[in-house]
């Protein structure tokens, strides 16, 4: 089981330090989104993970598996003994896992850590798209309005699909209100609202999540992610992928305030 008693500090000190979320070196933050499993149109997605320290000596790495409650789940423990420490197919070879989910970290000094989810492309080379660790205290935190929210901005278009995910950074369940709207600030029509339940330290991905929407083609999507009930925190991003290649690009969820 993850020390509580860190994390709750951490996120207790969201508010009052959030400007370390521009700030590279960190103790402890999420890779959002982290896979070993096989995807749409042929895709076949592998994370590599980099972790570059700046004084520490030590690393806790969890794997939370998306849909589940992963308050159980125990650290993996990775020895710093160069300035960058690399881990090849983290979700296969580290954790010994299959699927979809984000990695949790904390170090005992500043780190910063970088990873890569690609998939092979035919006859040779592969596309992906660079995830950065995002510090706990860039969560989305209850009672802070609409400032407070996750906000990505994305196309409608047939060619691609847009994921969302969605990543409880906290020990306890959060229901988390999503929303979205035409680039004019309407509700886009179609199911453009609904909720999601997170369990502890759980996370999720919505997968091609505009196909809920009226068909049709709209420029500048705003999807609104914030907590609607418990008392957790999240991280939110997109992934829109090329349906033709799989080309993926990410984007992580933004907030006006803090």
């Amino acid at each position: 089981m993850r020390s509580r008693t860190i994390l709750v500090i951490s996120l207790c000190l969201a508010a009052a330090v959030a400007v370390q979320a521009s700030v590279p070196g960190h103790l402890e933050g999420y890779v959002p989104s982290a896979a070993n499993a096989a995807g749409r149109f042929g895709s076949d997605w592998t994370t590599d993970l980099w972790i570059y320290h700046q004084g520490a000596s030590t690393i806790h790495l969890w794997f939370n598996p998306s849909g589940s409650d992963n308050i159980q789940v125990e650290s993996v423990v990775v020895t710093l003994d160069q300035p960058v420490t690399v881990l090849t197919d983290v979700v296969g070879t580290t954790f010994g896992a299959e699927g979809v989910g984000s990695i949790h970290y904390l170090a005992d000094g500043p780190v910063t850590v970088t990873s890569r989810t690609w998939t092979a492309t035919e006859p040779a080379g592969s596309y992906g798209q660079t995830i950065t660790g995002v510090p706990v205290s860039g969560a989305a935190v209850p009672d802070t309005g609409q400032a407070g929210t996750l906000r990505m901005v994305v196309d409608q278009n047939r060619g691609f699909r847009s994921n969302l995910g969605l990543t409880n950074v906290s020990g306890v369940s959060v229901t988390v209100a999503v929303e979205i709207f035409t680039a004019d600030g309407a509700a886009a029509p179609g199911n453009s609202a609904f909720t999601v339940e997170l369990p502890a330290y759980g996370m999720t991905q919505i997968n091609d999540l505009l196909a809920r929407l009226s068909p049709g083609n709209r420029n500048g999507l705003i999807i609104r992610a914030g907590v609607s009930s418990g008392e957790g925190a999240i991280l939110a991003y997109v992934s829109t992928v090329d349906n033709a290649t799989n080309d993926a690009s990410y984007q992580e969820g933004f907030r006006f305030g803090y």
